[in-house]
């Protein structure tokens, strides 16, 4: 067993992060309207739109673009069956009908060639995600929208950065928007963004947003500490003595901590309300330094994958994406497929490798959304089979290695 444990998952806060929170929570009102606004112009720089809004959240962002877009009761969305159950809350709760189209292996996206059987006169709208960073088969989807007269709603919360044809994710909808949280490559605390081109619809969301109130002192701080907790106990050497030998006591007794504390909830204890926040002057000083350096935290992503793929590629008992030179994936979380899941992940923690299941989803086989069903095998597949790999930046080539040879000995002893 290694000496020094490797989680599953490190959050990207470090001293100058918490310098620039601490220099936008001392700004005067004036002050801190601008900096959310410099934060926004430089986010659609960045991305390549003419217009970006700051939101609370990703869920926010899909609820405002629905009323931006002026969607209604009984409308028909086009949607993956794979994705984050969140996002169907949403929709469901703006009196919106989820119609589901089952995913492709290669990428795990929404499968393109299933779309067409799927639309009805009452569609009006598709959700274009990109699940893991990994953009779609983006230019068959929008053929499809423009033969069927529906509007793009693009999903890039997983793929802030991702490329399709040296094109932005995020920029090929009506409307595009990003998630923020803890856990993503920009990591502002919470919240997200929207992105558009068209200025009507800019103006009405910013008109919107104005209605909301002003995130507490209280919240911001407490999302704050909380991030530097997760910082402090997922340093290498804390995780090691600390954290790891709780969790593998936990895993011999049966009791999956994580599983625990993100399992997804219900719709009935979803409420959207508390999520009508504005963006804070904080967060947006985070995001400011943050959007200066995503390329080069994805890059070293990006490049413990290729280094992951290279060696894993042709095992017989485990699955990996291929590569696609048209699309750039910047692989907000490493999955792979295999059969044996819950043998595989323990295997690997004895090891000393957190390795854990993702917390996408087939949310057509969901039984809060079974008025909705439809048979997606394809999805329900993935959410069995799925197991993230750590490749976080902090990780290097030596560490990538470790963790090949750790897969490579569990699939050759099967």
């Amino acid at each position: 067993m290694m000496l020094n444990k490797i989680c599953r998952g490190r959050v990207n806060f470090n001293i100058s992060l918490l310098l620039a929170f601490l220099r936008g929570w001392f700004k005067n009102k004036k002050q801190k309207a601008a900096l959310v606004k410099e934060f926004e112009s430089g986010f659609a720089k960045y991305i390549g739109a003419d217009h970006a809004i700051a939101v609370s959240s990703a869920k926010t962002a899909l609820y405002l673009a629905l009323k931006a877009l002026g969607a209604k009761k009984g409308d028909e969305i086009i949607a993956p069956a794979y994705t984050v159950r969140e996002v169907i809350d949403v929709i469901i709760i703006m009196g919106l009908i989820p119609v589901f189209v089952d995913i492709n292996l290669k990428d795990a996206n929404m499968d393109a060639g299933l779309i067409e059987a799927r639309i009805s006169p009452k569609t009006k709208f598709m959700l274009m995600t990109h699940i893991y960073g990994c953009p779609c088969d983006i230019e068959e989807i929008l053929a499809i929208s423009r033969k069927y007269n529906l509007v793009i709603i693009e999903d890039a919360a997983q793929a802030c950065g991702g490329e399709y044809k040296l094109k932005k994710t995020g920029s090929f909808g009506k409307i595009g928007y990003f998630s923020f949280g803890i856990l993503k490559n920009l990591n502002t605390l919470g919240g997200g963004m929207i992105v558009t081109n068209d200025g009507l619809i800019a103006q009405f969301l910013r008109k919107d947003i104005e209605k909301f109130s002003n995130i507490s002192n209280l919240e911001i701080l407490r999302r704050l500490w909380s991030v530097i907790a997760i910082a402090f106990f997922t340093q290498p050497l804390v995780f090691s003595v600390l954290v790891y030998p709780i969790l593998y006591l936990c895993q011999k007794a049966g009791i999956k901590v994580f599983d625990k504390l993100f399992k997804a909830k219900g719709i009935k204890d979803f409420n959207l309300k508390r999520y009508n926040m504005k963006f804070s002057a904080p967060q947006a000083a985070i995001g400011l330094l943050q959007v200066a350096n995503i390329d080069s935290i994805n890059n070293a992503k990006i490049n413990n994958a290729h280094i992951l793929n290279k060696f894993l590629k042709g095992l017989l008992d485990i699955k990996i994406f291929p590569e696609n030179n048209a699309k750039k994936n910047i692989y907000l979380n490493y999955a792979i497929r295999i059969k044996d899941r819950n043998k595989f992940i323990d295997c690997l923690f004895d090891q000393g490798f957190d390795v854990s299941p993702g917390q996408v989803i087939c949310c057509a086989d969901q039984e809060d959304f079974s008025r909705f069903y439809w048979a997606c095998p394809m999805s329900i597949k993935m959410e069995k089979e799925n197991v993230y790999l750590p490749i976080y930046s902090p990780l290097n080539r030596r560490h990538m290695l470790e963790i090949s040879a750790a897969v490579r000995g569990k699939s050759e002893k099967n």
